[in-house]
């Protein structure tokens, strides 16, 4: 799991709200030691730094004064401040993971599947845990039982995997959960049997899934 690189990336995130608050030479300056921060953490991410993110206009035609030496210091140090407020990683890639298995419901069922022209189950946790948080989970509905923390249902949250027995024993089926509230616990999930073919949405709740749940797990 690269939380670091996440880290750095959310660093990116705060450099736009300096941009309002500061000049945006300070801002731009900012910016380009936080990509600087982030090749420190994880050389190998994908990175591109865009024309806009470092285009400044001058202070001219901006209508703002443009900022001394000092204050861009300052401001770079603000982004990169160890004492300033700690984000929720974790908090962030559950909802990234939930948003991006959203994005897969209609796609139809593939066995072996792992991209958006098809997915089996275990293949659209696999896809969505690398797009949304950079993390390579098991191909294998076994693996993704046996990886993992055990997860207690009532300690359920959006993000975790359930996994099921179906069309053997053991585990042979899972779903990424993207709510647990009034309504039950709700799963996407790549279904191969039944009248829904493809990714849907399912309740735990349903007796089909009631029935042959083994339990749930989480990676972080």
């Amino acid at each position: 799991m690269q939380i670091k690189h996440y880290v750095a990336v959310m660093l990116i995130f705060f450099t736009a709200g300096l941009w309002a608050q500061n000049s945006a030479a300070a801002a731009a300056a900012a910016a380009e030691r936080a990509f600087d921060a982030m090749d420190a953490v994880s050389p190998s991410a994908d990175k591109t730094r865009t024309n806009k993110a470092a285009t400044v206009l001058p202070a001219e035609q901006s209508g703002k004064t443009q900022a001394e030496p000092e204050e861009e210091i300052k401001t770079a140090a603000l982004v990169l401040d160890d004492d300033a407020p700690e984000l929720d990683i974790e908090a962030l890639l559950r909802k990234r993971i939930t948003l991006v298995v959203q994005q897969q419901l209609g796609v139809p069922y593939r066995a072996a599947g792992i991209n958006s022209e098809g997915f089996d189950c275990s293949g659209l946790i696999y896809f969505v845990y690398r797009e949304a948080a950079g993390m390579e989970l098991s191909r294998s509905t076994v693996g993704l039982w046996k990886s993992g923390k055990a997860v207690a249902s009532a300690d359920i949250k959006p993000g975790d995997v359930l996994i099921f027995t179906t069309v053997r024993e053991g585990a042979s089926h899972a779903g990424i959960v993207i709510e647990n509230g009034d309504q039950g616990i709700i799963f996407i999930h790549a279904a191969s049997q039944g009248s829904k073919r493809g990714v849907i949405v399912s309740n735990l709740g349903e007796r089909y899934y009631r029935m042959r749940f083994m339990g749930a797990r989480s990676y972080f």
